[in-house]
């Protein structure tokens, strides 16, 4: 079964961590909050480094 990360919207603050470590994986948005890109191009350590930069935790795996 393949990961995905996830990011909730309603936690996320936009500081754009996830974007500087994994901007193949990640973007902000016109709301000026991350969003998974899918499929995710980063390796999954990489993606993993992004998930654990976020300063309020708000993206996590989902299994596909």
């Amino acid at each position: 079964m393949a990961k995905q990360a996830k990011v909730d919207a309603n936690v996320c603050i936009g500081c754009g961590a996830c974007v500087a470590i994994a901007a193949k994986s990640f973007k902000l948005g016109d709301d000026g909050k991350s969003h998974p890109v899918a499929p995710a191009v980063d390796d999954e350590e990489t993606i993993q480094r992004a998930i654990e930069a976020c300063p309020v935790s708000a993206i996590s795996w989902e299994e596909e």
